[in-house]
């Protein structure tokens, strides 16, 4: 009687097998889901992204190209010199810089006082030509020296050279009288290829005749700065 009974069946084992089967399934549903909830968050990811605004693409420096030098131009020999040998550097031909010479003050102003006073050489050249004759006892005409600062009057001139031009060379042996008379003795007039005045200036002589006029144009002569003046009265 303790024993099992023989005609009694055993018992199934579905009901097991029924409560793991409702398991299984929920766990493949759980993970579907989660399969799901990660391609709806790719989903929304991507939507996200394509929403932005596209950026603009920065533009990348254009690489600008490398200048080479310019090669330098061949030198031209000189006609005449010799070729360089081979290998040999070529001969440098400097060319000489333009020089601008600028007159000097001095200069300037000593072109000026002679200018001027060959102006008043030639209006009293004019002067005297104008005039009326007077008949036979026409007044005779006048030697109008310049001289240096230092020359004091006429007689200081004794023994010393003075320039004349040319064209009043015919006269020269009456100026020579017409200053030995007035205390200059032994006085050379000399000419020049440079006009008296100018050799009167640059210091050659001691002093000048620039004008052989009428005693009126003499005594219009203008003074010149610098110098003295004297008027030597010829005699007819």
């Amino acid at each position: 009687m303790d024993g099992p009974v023989a005609d009694q069946p055993p018992q199934s084992l579905e009901p097991a097998t029924t409560i793991h089967k409702p398991a299984a399934a929920v766990a493949r549903r759980a993970a579907l889901q989660r399969k799901h909830a990660r391609a709806a968050k790719r989903r929304v990811k991507s939507q996200i992204v394509t929403a932005k605004p596209a950026e603009k693409p920065t533009e990348r420096p254009v690489d600008k190209p490398i200048e080479k030098p310019l090669a330098a131009p061949a030198r031209t020999p000189r006609p005449g010199s010799p070729a360089p040998a081979d290998g040999a550097p070529s001969p440098v031909i400097k060319t000489p810089a333009a020089t601008t010479d600028t007159p000097s003050p001095a200069k300037v102003q000593n072109d000026v006082m002679v200018a001027a006073v060959t102006v008043a050489a030639e209006l009293a050249e004019r002067m005297t030509a104008l005039r009326v004759p007077e008949g036979p006892g026409e007044s005779p005409l006048v030697a109008v020296l310049l001289a240096r600062p230092t020359v004091r009057g006429v007689g200081d001139l004794s023994g010393k050279v003075i320039a004349i031009d040319e064209r009043y060379a015919k006269s020269n042996a009456k100026i020579t009288a017409a200053m030995n008379a007035a205390g200059a003795t032994e006085v050379l007039l000399l000419e020049g290829q440079a006009t008296a005045i100018t050799r009167l200036n640059n210091g050659e002589v001691s002093a000048a005749v620039v004008a052989l006029v009428s005693p009126e144009a003499a005594e219009a002569f203008p003074k010149i700065a610098g110098f003295r003046l004297f008027s030597v009265v010829l005699k007819p």
